[in-house]
């Protein structure tokens, strides 16, 4: 039997969106698919080249602007003549759709990384103008869904919801290679994951350890994500707030990290401080780690995802009193059993093959 030739297009950068494409697209049968990664460069100092195992095909594709990126997606589409193109962000999918007409006998299939409130109005105008052209399109929830019917009008039959799987097998690889990365020193040690950037609330998250110290002083939080974000603005401004609140020594950036499964699985517990997330991959790894969390009800399905009371502990959006309780309370819960089961990656294969 021939093979399916899918050519999966991402951002070049190890974000949350990125790791899951990685993953679904390693996850494909392989004696009934051909599966290439097809890298955009964004100047990134993380390549996504790290998580593609060997034996997958993979393509550089330069930075440049937006018109001449399109061009050379396109070109790439011919040039490879795939039977399924996959796009999992924004930025790629109204590049590519535009084209969808040229190519009759492909099937193009795009996922929505985040909600629509969360972009601006010329990117509505864009997305609006895009997403009617997908063959297919996967939502992560069931909010995200509900918005693209609602608000852009995009027939309910062509979006799928998959919440995100989780690459177990190589989270659990990486953790038995890897040791305790925190000092014993009786401390509790609690962490979070990001890019230093607005949406992650890092600010929020260090007026919340102020005052869990208040209470455990013997607290400290690492964080993991890439301080130089955008020059590196957010991080300074988070930094200057912590030492406006004296707890400047106790937070520990420790950027970027190949192996932040670690840190996650030997915290004390993990903290989503964000304003919003599309669906937070990294807390899902904490739950499946056993590691409690401490979590804003920054999005609906956070309520859905964490068991509040058994394997983490929910708090008000943006409410740092709130957070500051949820983490003390999380602390006190210690490791449970995995609590997150993966999605199928059949589902998705059944959007890919158009059996759905």
């Amino acid at each position: 039997m021939k093979k399916r030739k899918i050519l999966i297009f991402l951002q070049d950068g190890v974000g949350g969106a990125e790791r899951v494409s990685v993953l679904l697209g390693k996850s494909m049968p392989r004696e009934r698919y051909d599966v290439k990664f097809c890298l955009v460069e964004r100047g990134s100092k993380t390549t996504l080249a790290d998580f593609i195992p060997e034996g997958y095909k993979i393509e550089h594709i330069p930075n440049a602007s937006p018109l001449k990126m399109m061009w050379q997606l396109m070109s790439v589409i011919r040039r490879e003549r795939p039977h399924v193109v996959f796009s999992s962000v924004m930025y790629l999918n109204t590049k590519i759709l535009p084209f969808r007409w040229l190519f009759p006998n492909v099937r193009f299939v795009i996922r929505c990384e985040n909600y629509l409130y969360t972009f601006s109005k010329k990117q509505h105008r864009f997305i609006h103008f895009t997403y009617h052209k997908a063959d297919a399109i996967i939502a992560q929830t069931q909010e995200m869904k509900d918005e693209l019917v609602t608000e852009m009008h995009i027939d309910a039959n062509k979006i799928t919801v998959i919440q995100n799987p989780v690459d177990t097998a190589l989270i659990d690889r990486m953790v038995n290679e890897g040791e305790n990365p925190y000092p014993q020193d009786c401390k509790k040690h609690i962490v979070a994951s990001g890019r230093f950037a607005y949406q992650k609330g890092y600010d929020l998250l260090v007026k919340a350890l102020a005052e869990v110290c208040k209470q455990r002083n013997e607290t400290e939080l690492y964080i993991i994500g890439d301080i130089n974000h955008e020059g590196g603005a957010y991080h300074k401004k988070v930094m200057a707030l912590a030492k406006e609140l004296g707890v400047e020594k106790l937070i520990h950036c420790v950027g970027y990290q190949k192996n932040p499964y670690v840190y996650v699985r030997h915290a004390d517990c993990f903290v989503l401080s964000s304003r919003w997330e599309g669906l937070p991959n990294v807390m899902i790894e904490a739950l499946y780690l056993g590691t409690p969390v401490a979590a804003f009800k920054c999005i609906p399905v956070i309520e859905r995802l964490v068991n509040d009371g058994k394997d983490g502990i929910l708090a008000e959006k943006e409410n740092t009193v709130s957070l500051s309780k949820a983490i003390l309370n999380a602390i006190a819960l210690g490791h449970q059993q995995s609590s997150y089961h993966s999605t199928a990656i059949s589902a998705f294969e059944n959007v890919v093959s158009g059996r759905t």
